[in-house]
């Protein structure tokens, strides 16, 4: 399974550097240092393995964060939401892929598709959330939109927004 991971590790290492474009098994082989064989092994092809990797990347980058924040049974919907935030901010780099992403989505619609899942699973997370903390349906549903854009724009500025100034930003919105 180390190697299965691997590939998908480095696939977003690479998505987030290089793009779409950047997917190709000599990238991945010099990046995880195992062989073609092992890649073919793990994937039956090159549209097989991106599947994987978008797959991996829901996992990664929404349902891990989904099911912490849902775990976490002994907090209010206000820390949950306060939770859920410290952990996007912390988390490294997911600016860029989330640009390599939406790019990709594009022109692919394996990935349209994925991407457009994720968008409604965040945004029916934070709309829940934000119920559950005592907005009105109207008020929970645009407070979740101006979140979200204002997480996914910010990880488009050139230079970046700090964690904690997004942090400060967002716990403006919700004030």
């Amino acid at each position: 399974m180390a190697g299965k991971s691997s590939w998908l590790e480095s696939g977003l290492v690479i998505l987030g550097t290089a793009g779409p474009a950047g997917l190709t098994i000599d990238k991945l082989v010099a990046a995880t240092g195992l062989s073609t064989g092992s890649f073919y092994h793990h994937f039956s092809s090159m549209g097989g393995y991106k599947a994987a990797l978008l797959a991996h990347f829901e996992e990664v980058q929404t349902t891990r964060y989904l099911r912490e924040v849902t775990a976490a049974d002994r907090l209010d919907a206000r820390e949950k939401l306060d939770l859920l935030l410290d952990l996007v901010l912390r988390d490294e780099g997911p600016a860029t892929l989330e640009s390599a992403i939406r790019s990709w989505a594009i022109d692919d619609p394996l990935a349209a598709e994925v991407k457009e899942r994720i968008d409604a699973a965040r945004l029916d997370f934070l709309r829940t959330l934000l119920g559950e903390s005592g907005y009105g349906a109207d008020d929970a549903r645009q407070l979740a939109q101006l979140l979200y854009l204002l997480v996914l724009g910010a990880g488009s500025m050139i230079p970046a927004v700090s964690p904690e100034e997004l942090r400060v930003l967002a716990r403006r919105v919700l004030s």
